[in-house]
């Protein structure tokens, strides 16, 4: 889901529609430090042992941290990696660029 919202009301509006869920684990990115701990190596080996345990998973992301994961190669390819494993993305804070 993509909204214009800050990441709290996204969130909330994220469980109001059942996208999140209550048994589900929510990653959020907001800042730099968010970005390098979900991004790493060490959170997509846990990402993957989450699969495997078959737990839910669900990820908000704001514009701001979106853009840092797009200009470095490694954060990518791992945000993406653990993005396709997710139930639900939402990515708030963004505009139709």
């Amino acid at each position: 889901m993509l909204t214009g919202d800050k990441l709290e009301t996204a969130e909330n509006i994220g469980y109001s529609c059942k996208l999140l869920k209550n048994d589900m684990t929510v990653w959020k990115l907001s800042t730099m430090e968010d970005v390098e701990t979900i991004c790493s190596d060490e959170r997509v080996a846990l990402n993957n042992q989450m699969i495997i345990e078959q737990k839910k998973r669900g990820l908000l992301v704001e514009a701001q941290a979106l853009n840092m994961i797009l200009a470095n190669i490694i954060f990518k390819k791992n945000f993406v990696k653990i993005a396709k494993s997710c139930e639900a993305v939402i990515c708030c804070r963004v505009s139709p660029r």
